[in-house]
């Protein structure tokens, strides 16, 4: 049986196969030390995880505020099985904000500048949809 979402046809697939498309996909996070944000660096705070979605953190800011955390800032699009190990709701993280999203929230990053991802967002759009062709240019 096919599944149409969208348009989209895909084979049903069990949760054994999902979760070592995860694993594969885990392989490409990159938390080389060097490219991490280090605690007291100007421009960057401590903030407290609060909650892990699938398709990122929910941090706690010191003003009170809350942040957004992608998992596209640790360069995969997400899996909470994937997450969850990586950092623990309650470990403490030392981020920048990148930009003010919707709802308040900010969109943080924990990489220093040169090395984070674009933020731009066409392109992490164009790059959770996997059109390649479709990246905005420096305008």
């Amino acid at each position: 049986m096919r599944l149409s979402v969208r348009g989209i046809r895909r084979e049903p697939i069990s949760q054994a196969q999902r979760n070592a498309e995860l694993e594969e996909e885990a392989k490409n996070i990159d938390l080389a030390p060097h490219k991490l944000l280090e605690k007291g660096e100007p421009g960057t705070m401590q903030a407290v995880i609060k909650d892990v979605m699938p398709v990122g953190y929910f941090l706690t800011l010191p003003t009170g505020r809350e942040g957004y955390l992608p998992a596209l800032d640790l360069g995969f699009t997400g899996g909470i099985v994937i997450l969850e190990r990586l950092f623990k709701v309650g470990q403490e993280l030392t981020v920048r904000v990148v930009r003010r999203g919707g709802g308040g929230r900010e969109i943080l990053s924990i990489k220093k500048p040169e090395f984070a991802p674009n933020t731009d967002p066409r392109y992490i759009f164009s790059q959770r949809w996997g059109n390649q062709g479709n990246k905005p240019t420096g305008s």
